[in-house]
């Protein structure tokens, strides 16, 4: 493929629909399909069920339970994540979107950013239904909202970026500043223990009807999402939770610092200044330009990379290509 011919070498917006539509995001798309949810529920007042009794809309399609699942309609476990019980339900779990999804999508790109949501969504739904049919035997209130999956992104995001300082509003009048990482375990720790008080001392209030074990679902699977990357410490996989500890010593390298060390003792102890070789021409280019723009394409995603910076590889693969053909010429 000619460089020309790639997306991101073309000039001007795309002529069609179907090319507009490829350009979206799949944070834009998730909020598009949330937002278009909304409308349809509370400004055409569709997708509802209708209480018995009174008539009056009474809870939204597409939640899912225990009952639900039970019948077979297993697509509820998706839909949930786009329905919503009320307008202030959908504007705070919107608002938390916003902030939490757009860094999301620009650290970790579209694929990343469509898992930590759906799959957020679903392990919020398993630990709330878990609590609600199992312990409390609550098998019919479906589970309905966002909240699960956009706490799952806010938790990734924290993962990623723990020291960004961020301003809060408590109580959206009082501003706080503090670190992403100490909001996103404070609202961990303020789920965890509204969430306990409810089911084991049953303290809140009938009315209140907060998924709080969904919030704490969908924010352990973002965060155990973005470990398992390699943000935030050690990646989390079988070999490096599992196996045993000499394993790891002998694979560990050794630190920065000793290599640097031993290098130097080496090249005074045992290699004569007279034998030190100049570095490869491709080899130094290579780490000089090349190396820093992988490495920034690993940890924040392709989508992270500038036009010139995907310009600049692809004149590096070119140069390294023509240097090995004319060594070996």
């Amino acid at each position: 493929m000619a460089l020309y011919d790639r997306d991101y070498m073309r000039e001007g917006p795309p002529r069609s629909v179907a090319g507009m539509v490829r350009r979206l995001s799949a944070f834009q798309v998730i909020l598009g399909i949330n937002v278009v949810v909304f409308i349809m529920q509370f400004v055409f007042e569709t997708g509802w069920l209708y209480h018995p009794r009174t008539g009056e809309p009474w809870m939204p399609l597409g939640g899912v339970s225990v009952n639900e699942l039970a019948l077979g309609n297993v697509w509820t476990l998706f839909t949930y994540m786009f329905v919503h019980g009320g307008i202030v339900h959908f504007l705070l779990n919107m608002m938390l979107l916003w902030f939490a999804g757009r860094g999301v999508q620009e650290l970790f790109g579209s694929l990343h950013f469509t898992l930590i949501y759906l799959f957020s969504g679903i392990a919020g739904a398993a630990a709330e239904m878990a609590l609600n049919g199992f312990v409390l035997g609550d098998t019919s209130t479906p589970l309905v909202g966002a909240s699960a999956s956009v706490f799952g992104l806010l938790m990734a995001l924290a993962v990623v970026l723990p020291d960004e300082k961020i301003t809060a509003f408590i109580y959206f009048i009082i501003p706080v500043k503090l670190r992403l990482w100490t909001l996103a375990k404070g609202l961990f720790i303020i789920q965890l223990v509204f969430g306990l008080a409810g089911v084991l001392f049953h303290i809140l209030p009938e009315g209140m009807k907060i998924a709080y074990f969904a919030h704490l679902g969908g924010a352990s699977l973002g965060w155990f999402y973005a470990r398992s990357l390699g943000y935030g410490g050690r990646p989390l996989t079988y070999a490096s939770q599992w196996q045993p500890a000499q394993f790891h010593q002998q694979r560990r390298p050794a630190p920065a610092r000793t290599r640097a060390r031993t290098m130097t003792e080496l090249d005074i102890d045992t290699v004569p200044l007279a034998a030190h070789r100049s570095q490869d021409p491709a080899q130094a280019y290579i780490e000089k330009v090349v190396d820093p723009l992988l490495d920034k394409m690993n940890q924040l995603g392709k989508d992270s990379l500038t036009e010139d910076d995907q310009r600049t590889l692809e004149h590096a693969s070119r140069e390294v290509d023509r240097h090995r053909q004319a060594r070996g010429g």
